[in-house]
């Protein structure tokens, strides 16, 4: 992760090592992410594709990136929302 103050690159939470500014919060939402992108993959996987969607979107809605988009992709096309998959990935590639 990159300190937004000071652009540093970070590791380990709490403060950044360059400029000591306090990440915590940054590093909270990250595991949010994390367990949200890990908790739709299982749902995937045991086909709860509703779960998994809603699990995704609540992904996506903490970060942006590339993993969270295509598991939505994916999750759209399951659901045969074929427009969605395309429009959702369109619109955040521009980002």
């Amino acid at each position: 992760m990159r300190c937004p103050v000071c652009r540093a690159e970070v590791e380990r939470p709490p403060q950044c090592r360059r400029c000591r500014a306090d990440l915590s919060l940054l590093f909270s939402l990250e595991e949010q992410h994390r367990q949200a992108v890990a908790l739709a993959r299982d749902a995937l996987r045991a086909g709860q594709w509703r779960r998994a969607l809603a699990l995704a979107e609540g992904a996506d809605t903490l970060r942006h990136d590339e993993e969270s988009r295509r598991l939505l992709a994916l999750l759209h096309l399951l659901h045969g929302d074929f427009a969605q998959a395309w429009s959702g990935s369109a619109d955040r590639e521009q980002r």
